[in-house]
């Protein structure tokens, strides 16, 4: 994973720093170089599946709801 890769997700250095709870400096280190610490890449990997899964059972939900509805 490159630094390039969490711009597109995050849009910015600040907003890559708030969602991994980071300074901006340190953010700042990572596109000087273009690589993303080893841990901070897995981390990403992590809360991007649990985003999946999360989206996955508020559709089951979704379906759980309309169901109960209907009788």
């Amino acid at each position: 994973m490159s630094y390039d890769d969490l711009i597109k997700v995050y849009g910015s250095q600040a907003g890559i720093a708030r969602a991994f709870g980071l300074s901006r400096a340190s953010v700042n280190r990572w596109a000087k170089t273009n690589k993303v610490p080893a841990l901070r890449a897995l981390q990403f990997k992590h809360e991007h599946k649990q985003e999946a899964r999360m989206s996955r059972k508020a559709l089951q939900a979704e379906a759980a709801k309309r169901w109960v509805e209907r009788g």
